[in-house]
């Protein structure tokens, strides 16, 4: 047995062998080492740190971008749109500063009677304004480029939550002159019709930017600073319209299209030595400075982007090729079979009967017969290649416009007889009004297809020239002595007591032309649209020195006004002796009385008619 004494000693012995119990806060000499270094170890990082942060700043702005980011973001405000000028440099549209009323829903809390009486100076429904201000972000939109006086009178309310900025707005000085041309924009500040549209990046600008603070959520927080006020404008575009003969232009034509009670109308005004568009009118029109409830069909170009049958204007230009090729001449005589010609199952007519008719007389009376044969006589594939000569069905005459299309003409190989009948006096196939302006400007200038034009040039904001447009001559569609043979003959079908154009005479200036009349198409029918017709006339003034080439074109005038020389060639004459006044052209006319300008008409002819192709 162990004896006490013996079990004493032994445990005496192992708390001997034991290490020494440490007092709280002590530690041992190796645990410190490691703590030692550690330490040491974490304030060389850190001085490490430092020192690289203090010899490479970019670094150090690295990390101030990240943490920025973290509390702020650069917003794009919107920028101002360059100017869009007409080419003596008056102002069609322009950008200026309009108030937009922004809240914060979070400290939006207007009473009953504040909500009502806001709704209804901002014209809208209370409802709304309960909804916005119910959202939990801490912006909304409220209203947008309102007027001063309007914004104004909302601020006076002095409501907590409520904010004023300021941001570009279009604004149109012409109203609505142009207004299908120049188009309007976006609350976006980005183009949705026209010029606007087709020069959006020309014209947009470059943003400008500013720091936006956000919350820990990472959502914007409006303030009263934030203001819309860009570093550079857009570039600015010069157009060859002039301002005035556009005003012209849509003056006469609205009263044009309201005295014969048609569904619509519009004309095209160009210079023919240089292919500039000087004025494209259509009526009705919109004011784009109130665009807002503006539909795209309201705003659509129809004398840019429309195709149509043109009917009888195209007749100078197939009889000219004919002429030019010494197929016929002026004073050849045709057989018109007393205003009743058959093809199969088809009767062609005249209007004004005759036994024969030269081919001066032809186009002075507007004779479908006759056309058609002296078109059978040069041929189908003359026929054909006597319209895509003068720009018709090509490419050549597109300007670029948003939507804009060509004209549409089948392969001659396809006509049957009945076609190409048809196709000889305007029928059975699609034309623009720009392609009819281009044509009869070649006629006008002595033979040259000018390649039309409506940007002059674009000119950035510090004054350099960006882009701009030279006058080109596209082809020679015919020799200058047959365009001078034709300015005579289109010069009777106004001044000829047998002439369909004698409303479109003026008393200062000599006027040549042409008219038209054609049956609608009905969409999606085969055939005509009964009692829908196209009145048309195009021309030139004055005749030995032509400034002016007009289009004019009323759709579905009323009664017997559908004629294009009782409905469209009385606009053509006053759009005509406007514009020449304007530009100072000397009269090369002498002075008659007024019974004079409109000699005895024909017995056969009544009003003034051109042949009508109705009946086929």
């Amino acid at each position: 047995m162990i004896g006490p004494n013996t079990m004493s000693r032994q445990l005496k012995s192992k708390l001997w062998m034991r290490a020494p119990r440490t007092q709280p806060g002590d530690f041992r000499n190796d645990r410190a080492k490691v703590v030692r270094w550690a330490l040491l170890g974490l304030f060389g990082i850190i001085a490490t740190r430092a020192t690289l942060l203090h010899l490479f700043p970019a670094q150090s702005n690295a990390l101030h971008h990240i943490a920025d980011n973290q509390y702020q973001q650069e917003v794009d405000l919107a920028p101002y749109r360059g100017a869009i000028y007409d080419h003596r440099g008056e102002a069609l549209a322009i950008s200026v500063k309009r108030p937009s009323l922004a809240i914060n829903p979070r400290l939006f809390r207007p009473s009953p009677s504040e909500l009502t009486h806001l709704a209804r100076i901002l014209k809208l429904a209370p409802q709304k304004v309960r909804r916005l201000a119910a959202k939990r972000s801490y912006f909304a939109w409220l209203a947008r480029q309102l007027d001063p006086r309007v914004a104004d009178e909302v601020m006076n309310l002095e409501l907590a939550g409520l904010v004023q900025i300021s941001e570009p707005a279009r604004y149109y000085p012409a109203g609505n002159a142009a207004a299908q041309v120049l188009g309007f924009i976006g609350l976006d500040n980005s183009g949705l019709s026209g010029l606007e549209r087709q020069f959006d990046k020309d014209l947009k600008g470059k943003a400008f930017k500013v720091m936006a603070s956000k919350d820990a959520r990472g959502q914007f927080i409006v303030s009263e600073s934030a203001g819309a006020a860009p570093e550079r404008t857009g570039n600015s575009v010069y157009l060859t319209i002039d301002r005035v003969i556009q005003e012209i232009a849509e003056d006469e034509l609205a009263a044009g299209v309201r005295k014969t009670k048609a569904k619509k109308g519009f004309a095209i005004v160009s210079d023919p030595h240089t292919g500039r568009i000087l004025a494209v009118a259509n009526y009705p029109t919109f004011d784009p400075n109130n665009s807002r409830k503006v539909t795209l069909a309201e705003a659509r170009n129809t004398a840019l982007l429309d195709t149509f049958e043109p009917g009888s204007v195209v007749k100078p230009f197939v009889i000219a090729h004919a002429i030019d090729i010494k197929s016929t001449s002026p004073n050849e005589e045709h057989d018109c079979d007393h205003g009743a010609m058959r093809i199969g199952k088809h009767t062609i007519h005249d209007d004004h009967a005759a036994a024969a008719l030269t081919t001066a007389q032809t186009l002075i009376r507007s004779s479908n017969i006759c056309t058609y044969k002296i078109a059978n006589k040069m041929g189908k594939e003359a026929t054909y290649h006597a319209l895509k000569d003068f720009g018709f069905s090509t490419h050549n005459g597109l300007i670029g416009f948003p939507g804009e299309t060509v004209g549409y003409i089948s392969d001659f190989r396809k006509w049957a007889t009945i076609r190409f009948a048809n196709v000889a006096f305007g029928h059975g196939f699609a034309v623009t009004g720009l392609e009819l302006v281009q044509a009869m400007g070649a006629l006008a200038n002595g033979g040259h297809l000018m390649k039309p034009v409506l940007v002059e040039r674009v000119i950035s904001s510090d004054g350099l020239v960006v882009n701009s447009t030279p006058t080109q001559v596209i082809r020679e569609a015919v020799s200058p002595a047959t365009a001078r043979t034709m300015r005579g003959i289109l010069e009777q079908v106004v001044s000829n007591e047998d002439g369909t154009g004698k409303k479109a005479a003026s008393s200062l200036y000599t006027v040549a032309g042409k008219t038209g009349t054609a049956q609608k198409v009905e969409p999606g029918v085969k055939g005509y649209a009964k009692g829908k017709y196209i009145g048309s006339f195009i021309g030139f003034s004055p005749v030995e020195d032509p400034h002016l080439v007009i289009y004019v074109l009323i759709d579905e005038p009323s009664g017997l006004s559908y004629y294009g020389g009782v409905a469209a060639a009385p606009v053509f004459a006053g759009i005509a002796e406007r514009s020449l006044k304007y530009l100072n052209v000397a009269p090369d006319k002498p002075a008659k009385s007024t019974a004079s300008l409109q000699p005895p008409l024909a017995k056969d002819d009544k009003h003034g008619h051109e042949a009508d192709a109705r009946k086929l």
